[in-house]
C-alpha cells in the first residue's frame, strides 16, 4: 500500500495528516488550551470529574450526624491543596513527625554512642574482644525484634498503631530503668535491661516510624508527608548526635526513656490504626475535600476505629472503645 489518509482528531481540534506505511498512526501535534469556567481551576474541575467517578462506588451517603466540619465547601475550593491537607490532616504530619524525632534520638543516640553505653554497661575494664562480643549479641538481639515486628504488624489486634505505642512505652521503660538503678544494679542486669530494650526497639518504633506516614495520608500527598516525617527524623539523629556527646553515662539512658515516653504519648494522641483500613478511602474522603464536598463523605474512613484520639474528640466519639463480639466500638 502506497499511503494512507486518516482525519486524527484531538479534542475540539481535527487535522488532516499523510501516514506512509502498511501500519496505521496516529500523531498529535497541538494541545488544548486548559478549560475554564465559573466553577473554578482545572484542579477543581479534576476533582470534580474524579470524585463523580468515584461516586457510583461505596463511601457516600448522607452527612454523618457525628461529622464536624470547621470550613464550607466554598472556603475549600478557594484553598490550596496543602493548606487543606494541613487542615485536615496536619495533626498526623506533626504526630508521625514528631515521633519519627523523638525514636531517632534515642535510637541514634545509641548507635553513634554504642561503645559508651555498652561500656558503661560492662564496666571500663572490659577488654576488646569482650566489648566486640556484647556487640554482636546486641545487633543479633535486635535482628530478631525486627523479625518478630515483621510477624505481627498485620495481625489485627496489633497492628501499627499497638506496635508503635507498646514499643515506645517499654523501651522507655527500659532505658529508664538502666538510668535510674544504673549505680544499683550490677553489669548483668543492667546487659538484660539494654538488649531488652534493643528488642522492643526495633519490634516497634524502629519498623513503624517509616511505616504509619506511608499509609496515614492521601496518596496525592504522601510522598511530600513521608518526606516531611522523615526528614524530621534526621532533625533528631542530628541533635542526638551533638548532645549524647556532652552528657554523662547515665544521662544518656534517662534521655533515651524519656524521648520514647514523649513519643508514645504523641503517637496515642494523634496517629489512628490504619492496618484492616482500605487506603483508598482516604483517597476518596480526599478528593471530595478537594471539590468542597467533604461533608458527603460516610465511608470507612471516618469510623472512630481507624480514627486517632485526638480525631475521635474532634468527632465527639467515646474517648475509650468497648469490646462486643470481639469487635471494639466507639460510642457517641
Amino acid at each position: 500500500r502506497q499511503g494512507i489518509k486518516r482525519k486524527v482528531s484531538f479534542f475540539r481540534k481535527k487535522e488532516t495528516a499523510e501516514i506512509p506505511g502498511s501500519l496505521p498512526m496516529t500523531t498529535v501535534t497541538t494541545l488544548p488550551k486548559p478549560v475554564s469556567n465559573e466553577e473554578g481551576s482545572p484542579r477543581i474541575q479534576m476533582a470534580f470529574s474524579e470524585v463523580s467517578a468515584l461516586s457510583n462506588g461505596t463511601g457516600f451517603g448522607p452527612t454523618p450526624r457525628n461529622y464536624i466540619t470547621t470550613t464550607t465547601g466554598e472556603e475549600d475550593l478557594q484553598t490550596s491543596a496543602f493548606t487543606l491537607l494541613l487542615h485536615h490532616y496536619g495533626h498526623r504530619l506533626f504526630g508521625s513527625s514528631a515521633a519519627w524525632l523523638l525514636w531517632d534520638v534515642a535510637f541514634y543516640g545509641n548507635k553513634l554512642f554504642q561503645s559508651s553505653f555498652l561500656l558503661a554497661l560492662t564496666g571500663k575494664k572490659t577488654t576488646l574482644l569482650e566489648l566486640s562480643a556484647a556487640s554482636m549479641l546486641n545487633a543479633f538481639i535486635a535482628l530478631l525484634g525486627y523479625f518478630a515486628a515483621a510477624a505481627i504488624i498485620d495481625h489485627p489486634r496489633v497492628g501499627r498503631l499497638k506496635l508503635q505505642q507498646y514499643g515506645f512505652l517499654v523501651t522507655g521503660t527500659l532505658f529508664t530503668l538502666c538510668g535510674v538503678s544504673y549505680s544499683n544494679l550490677s553489669s548483668r542486669w543492667l546487659m538484660v535491661l539494654y538488649l531488652g530494650s534493643s528488642f522492643f526497639g526495633q519490634c516497634g518504633p524502629n519498623a513503624t516510624t517509616f511505616l504509619i506516614p506511608a499509609e496515614i495520608f492521601p496518596t496525592e500527598m504522601r510522598t511530600m508527608c513521608h518526606g516531611i516525617a522523615a526528614a524530621s527524623g534526621k532533625v533528631g539523629a542530628l541533635v542526638a548526635s551533638i548532645a549524647f556527646a556532652y552528657a554523662r553515662e547515665q544521662d544518656l539512658f534517662l534521655v533515651s526513656g524519656y524521648a520514647s515516653f514523649g513519643a508514645c504519648i504523641i503517637t496515642f494522641m494523634t496517629i489512628p490504626d490504619t492496618t484492616r483500613l482500605d487506603l483508598s478511602e482516604t483517597d476518596k474522603k480526599w478528593r471530595l475535600i478537594l471539590a468542597g464536598r467533604k461533608a458527603e463523605y460516610n465511608g470507612d474512613a471516618n469510623k472512630p476505629e481507624y480514627l486517632s484520639f485526638y480525631e475521635r474528640q474532634m468527632y465527639g466519639y467515646s474517648c475509650l472503645p468497648y469490646e462486643s463480639d470481639g469487635v471494639f466500638n466507639y460510642e457517641l
